[in-house]
């Protein structure tokens, strides 16, 4: 069994940052059909020179491969002689492939958006030169629920569309391409994750502890807003969670209060570390020497927040660092 690397966008993605991508789909006019056999209805067509392709369609909709041309039996079928390149057709009823028909040969627009895809992954893995960690798991994804950061979604399907777009509109493809990469300028964005300047989730660059909603009540407009401290842990997730609820706001006293717990050797968000703490706006202790705000607002009981922490370094951004040299 053969196990390939991981792609990390879709072709929906790609038409995300390139609408109108699909006017790129590679396929080619063929106009010099002769008539090969029959008449009327049953005519043949015949048509050189076009070159290898995968699927012919006639005004945009495939049709049918056969494995010969005595298999030509009904209307849509052809039949490709690779070491001829000669084509064989026989077109809807009646219907001169020259004039009443538009006929293209290429390939299927799925399978070529998904080569682009392939291509585009495996230079973003080479040229950001550092791992790139998959998202496994439950509740491990993005706010889209996928399995790969954003800016690596999104940088590759850039790549995808400049590939599609550049042997058509070459100042177009190199605009979508600079976006995602740009070694003379060093904005695109897999450059600024070579450089650091922008994150991966295994960095440890500002990555050290990453807020998630776990379960929050439709009428609660309060929310942990701010984190601060340094882990004092290889990695946990403490768990946030609101014992009593009301409202929080100026003027008045609090009554809302919180609970946290923090893992231990036996597994994750299991001993309690703060226990029934009034929320009073300031940065309140939460567990692992991390910090948190909360904001003004309603909460009900059972709100959850977790907090994903690590103290350990992971994959540094490679990036750009100064040193100061002195004359003696």
């Amino acid at each position: 069994m053969t196990t390939y690397l991981k792609t990390y966008c879709t072709i929906k993605d790609i038409q995300l940052v390139a609408p109108f991508v699909f006017d790129f789909d590679r396929k080619r006019r063929v106009s010099n059909w002769v008539g090969y056999s029959g008449s009327g209805n049953d005519e043949i067509f015949q048509a050189g020179s076009v070159g290898t392709f995968d699927d012919l369609y006639e005004n945009d909709i495939e049709q049918t491969s056969v494995a010969d041309i005595s298999s030509i039996d009904a209307d849509g079928k052809y039949y490709y002689d690779e070491d001829a390149d000669v084509v064989y057709y026989r077109p809807s009823s009646n219907h001169n492939p020259n004039y009443d028909l538009t006929i293209t040969i290429g390939r299927d627009n799925k399978s070529l958006f998904n080569e682009f895809i392939s291509r585009s992954s495996d230079f973003v893995r080479s040229y950001i030169n550092k791992p790139i960690f998959e998202n496994a798991g439950v509740g491990e994804g993005d706010s889209l629920g996928r399995t790969f950061p954003e800016v690596i979604v999104r940088a590759t399907a850039l790549l995808s569309a400049s590939m599609a777009i550049m042997p058509y509109d070459q100042e177009e493809g190199e605009r979508l391409q600079a976006l995602a990469y740009d070694p003379a300028g060093g904005n695109g964005l897999l450059d600024l994750i070579r450089t650091g300047i922008i994150s991966l989730d295994q960095d440890e660059t500002a990555r050290d502890k990453i807020l998630k909603a776990v379960s929050v009540n439709a009428n609660t407009t309060g929310s942990v807003v701010d984190l601060l401290g340094s882990p004092n842990v290889n990695y946990d997730r403490i768990k946030v969670i609101i014992t009593s609820g009301g409202t929080f706001s100026p003027g008045s006293a609090s009554s809302v209060t919180y609970s946290t717990y923090v893992g231990n050797d036996t597994g994750l968000k299991i001993d309690l570390s703060a226990e029934n703490e009034i929320i009073d706006g300031s940065f309140q202790e939460l567990g692992h020497g991390i910090y948190g705000r909360f904001s003004l607002g309603v909460y009900n009981t059972n709100d959850e927040w977790e907090i994903e922490v690590t103290g350990l370094n992971h994959t540094a951004g490679s990036g750009i660092n100064n040193i100061q040299l002195k004359r003696r």
